[in-house]
């Protein structure tokens, strides 16, 4: 039940309230995790853009439930080196488990780093359920026809449904 939310004027992509490396620091694989239960989150950008990447890099893993994003930007595989971008295993945002989240009026992915393998904007895993995008954007550019806007790992990987509306 904790509440983050950015003071900066609202907007939902590249907000500048946002949680991003400093140059120089060492990339690590899982930038950002909300294990939490019915947190809010508004007006925020997560930005996994290290100088060097790591392959199977994910922005954000959500595997708690009952959670609302609105207004935020979750842009993984930003590295400058491109090397996240470049590998199958990497995504913007994963959820898994738990489920009933919610994401209104935000954007999941950037449209800056070119992506070239069978990565994926947002990946659901562990059987969550009852997902809710509401007026989102999902960005990608790409030169590989293997990249996946949305994955569902394995045939438990989402339970009953995910709701996608006006996206």
């Amino acid at each position: 039940a904790t509440h983050l939310i950015g003071i900066a004027a609202p907007g939902s992509i590249s907000n500048r309230a946002r949680i991003a490396p400093t140059s120089g620091v060492t990339a690590f694989a899982n930038f950002f995790t909300v294990s939490g239960n019915g947190c809010l989150f508004q007006n925020i950008q997560w930005f996994q853009g290290f100088t060097a990447g790591v392959a199977s890099s994910i922005c954000m893993t959500v595997s708690g439930g009952r959670n609302v994003f609105v207004g935020c930007h979750i842009a993984g595989m930003g590295s400058t080196d491109a090397v996240d971008a470049q590998h199958a295993g990497s995504r913007n945002l994963k959820i898994s488990t738990t489920g009933e989240n919610k994401f209104i009026d935000s954007t999941i992915g950037i449209d800056t780093i070119l992506r070239s393998a069978a990565n994926a904007s947002v990946e659901f895993s562990g059987g969550c359920p009852r997902n809710e995008f509401i007026n989102c954007v999902f960005p990608i550019i790409t030169d590989d026809a293997a990249a996946l806007g949305i994955l569902v790992a394995a045939a438990a990987g989402s339970d009953r449904f995910q709701l996608f509306k006006n996206c």
